[in-house]
């Protein structure tokens, strides 16, 4: 099953994305917005090897000519950042939430943009159900859990 790891301090210079365990480089924008209901947009854009610029679904498609390198952060860099990671085929049903490798329950929804970009359209565009406010962010993190009283509680992933 594809794994997605973003390690961060809410910082995109401190922000390192991996996949399968590689980091890749050369990422334009990320998007996950994940929910309860059956929602599971998760978009990557990104440079390739070969200077083309590619836009796939994390889970579903293969990434094509992704670039990678060597970890950013060494591991005493790393224990001061937040690791989320999701582990998915691309189905809400089979897809699994870890925090720091420690894994995340009562999940309501979670929401990652990620922007390095600012003067593209971005990958908003391609999408048609829902509409995305995407023009001013440049990252946001935020995830929902239910409490055991049913009430909602939302926090930002990685302050």
């Amino acid at each position: 099953m594809p794994t997605l790891s973003i390690e961060s301090n809410g910082m995109l210079e401190k922000t390192a994305v991996y996949y399968n365990g590689s980091q890749i480089s050369g990422i334009k924008e990320l998007l996950v917005n994940i929910d309860e209901e059956g929602l599971f947009d998760c978009v990557i854009q990104y440079e390739g090897s070969d200077k083309k610029l590619y836009t796939k679904q994390i889970f579903t498609d293969t990434l094509t000519n992704v670039r990678t390198v060597p970890a950013s952060f060494s591991e005493e860099e790393a224990q001061l950042l937040q690791l989320l990671t999701i582990e998915s085929d691309g189905d809400v049903e089979s897809s699994t939430l870890f925090l720091n490798e420690e894994p995340l329950d009562g999940v309501v929804s979670l929401y990652l943009h990620i922007k390095v970009d600012k003067n593209k359209d971005g990958i908003s565009s391609i999408f048609k159900k829902k509409q995305y406010n995407l023009i001013n962010e440049t990252f946001k993190s935020e995830i929902t859990f239910r409490n055991e009283d049913d009430s909602l509680e939302t926090e930002d992933i990685f302050l």
